[in-house]
């Protein structure tokens, strides 16, 4: 189907007269891409969410207010539960299987290039502040940007800190951090540190200087992601939430706390209904601060005056589980609690603005969407499509895959690959084991895995009655029959796709151990930084896609 840009929708619609098109071709659109990590889809105001214990209470006020001047995705979905291969989709246009980076031992395919680097070559000024560890540039993704910042702890400061804690250990007859331990650290207190309002003056910092040439700026909130510990920023906010709890759970240390759920098998549940839903009003009140940033941000394109001409599109990357599939956090499964996700776009003089689109959306849709919608060009090679038919109001069939290849999950040790699949109706996952016997051409194959009772490798979801997944179709049901026959259907053209797509060798996508920040750090407390650690058996396996099962197999 034929896409119309932006641009043509406001001339055809009469929001732009003939005679204001000159004058707007000239006039490029700014784009802001905000990424709000680990925020769930159900847990937003224009998703119908009030929080529990504080329903007068707007949970996303800011986020709301630009729904009504854009429009909202209700049926979005990212590629895998993880921030790494969620971001490189969302700024590649591919899904994880195209793009290649299925573990954190890759870098982005320098084949591949990304949104920033297209608007970039349009000739854009380009900005980009991060929050979490997988965002770093080692990652890839600071190809494209004039400027790429963390807006985590700074080098000085955590030099510091790891200087007085081996003090400390030495004054105790105890051995010092080694590298390792130091790299584990940095990424940890990622989940305790507080860093919107560091992006958020970073980004200022780049509106402001901001002249007559167009801007990308992507930005990146982290506050939401565990640990959920809203009474770190202040205590208000945390009450504000929960004013009556009176228990003892505070979200910190959320993922690794014993008194949740077994650490080891049988993986048991322990925290109550109540505190449970604690946590879950301190995740709301770290939504809240985010959304109150971004409000913030936007502030600051109206005050420097080209709010009116600048698309702005906010997404997450993921979600996260509350035992909704009898665990917590993310990286785990493929459910819908960890993959749909939230996703709104505003442009100027939306002639559709306020309403909703039903049609199946993917985060690797998000690029080529900005790039159409701001410059009428499109990102080639990739599966992702521009949504401005969308926006007009066409109706558009389409479907979602992901994808995890992961280290072991809560529930496993063992490498953690599954797929899914999602249609504007049905949702059909499947799990693999890997046999570590069949590696004779130094690959190794997979096999399904079945799971719970349906008697068969796939879990099949019809959305349209269990929008939760929680109760799967039998196989005598004539709905799965339908799905898997949909499902073969989209599996076959998207291996065809596959098939097609250019890769780097391997070999040159592996990534340093430590990215050029880290080895500074490192290098700083005198630590030797040359050498790069091995990588394990998991990290580096290679799988084809033509090693997994097909339909009916």
């Amino acid at each position: 189907m034929k896409t119309i840009t932006l641009f043509c929708l406001l001339v055809c619609t009469g929001f732009v007269s003939c005679s204001d098109s000159t004058e707007q071709q000239q006039q490029q659109l700014n784009v802001v891409l905000v990424s709000i990590d680990s925020v769930r889809r159900d847990h937003l105001g224009i998703y119908g969410h009030r929080p529990r214990y504080a329903p007068d209470v707007a949970i996303s006020p800011n986020i709301d207010a630009l729904a009504q001047e854009g429009v909202v995705f209700d049926d979005a979905f990212t590629t895998t539960s993880w921030t790494l291969p969620a971001h490189m989709s969302l700024m590649t246009g591919r899904s994880d299987l195209a793009h290649g980076v299925l573990t954190d031992r890759f870098h982005r395919d320098p084949q591949h290039r990304t949104l920033a680097q297209e608007f970039s070559a349009a000739g854009y000024a380009t900005a980009g502040y991060y929050s979490g560890p997988y965002l770093s540039e080692k990652y890839g993704f600071n190809a494209g940007f004039d400027s790429y910042e963390s807006g985590m702890i700074s080098n000085d400061d955590f030099i510091e800190m790891v200087i007085d804690d081996n003090a400390k250990l030495k004054a105790q007859g105890r051995e010092p951090m080694d590298k390792q331990m130091i790299a584990q650290l940095r990424d940890r207190m990622s989940h305790w540190d507080i860093t919107s309002p560091k992006i958020n003056a970073l980004a200022e910092g780049f509106i402001d200087q901001s002249d007559d040439d167009p801007f990308f700026l992507f930005v990146h909130y982290f506050d939401a992601h565990y640990d959920h510990i809203p009474q770190s920023i202040n205590s208000q906010l945390a009450q504000l939430f929960d004013p009556g709890y009176s228990g003892d759970f505070d979200g910190s240390n959320w993922y690794f706390d014993s008194r949740v759920m077994d650490l080891s098998p049988p993986y048991a549940r322990h925290i109550s209904e109540r505190d449970l839903n604690h946590v879950i009003a301190n995740y709301d009140a770290e939504i809240n601060w985010v959304d109150h940033h971004i409000g913030k941000l936007i502030d600051k394109l109206k005050e420097k005056g080209v709010w009116e001409n600048t698309i702005i599109m906010v997404v997450a990357d993921h979600g996260d589980e509350f035992f909704e599939h009898n665990s917590i956090g993310h990286r785990s499964t493929l459910f819908a609690e960890q993959v749909r996700i939230p996703m709104v776009l505003r442009a100027p003089n939306m002639p559709t603005a306020g309403s909703r689109i039903s049609n199946v959306s993917r985060i690797y849709d998000v690029a080529p969407t900005l790039l159409d919608l701001a410059t009428n060009k499109s990102l080639l090679g990739v599966e992702g499509e521009s949504l401005s038919a969308d926006i007009n109001g066409d109706t558009i069939s389409r479907s979602a895959f992901q994808n995890i290849f992961s280290g072991g999950t809560r529930r496993s040790r063992s490498l953690n690959i599954a797929d899914g699949w999602r249609n504007s109706r049905f949702t059909v996952l499947r799990s693999f084991k890997y046999n570590q016997a069949d590696s004779s051409d130094g690959l190794t194959a997979v096999t399904p895995l079945l799971r719970r009772s349906t008697n068969s490798p796939y879990l099949v979801f019809d959305r349209a009655s269990d929008p939760r997944e929680t109760s799967p179709l039998t196989p005598n049901d004539p709905r799965y029959t339908e799905a898997l026959k949909l499902y073969a259907i989209a599996f076959d053209e998207y291996q065809q796709y596959l098939d097609k797509v250019k890769h780097s060798p391997a070999a040159d996508c592996l990534i340093d151990s430590l990215s050029a920040e880290e080895d500074a750090v490192l290098g700083s407390l005198g630590y030797a930084t040359a050498a790069t650690d091995d990588a394990n058996e998991f990290d580096v396996m290679a799988i084809r896609l033509a090693d997994l099962p097909r339909i009916g197999d």
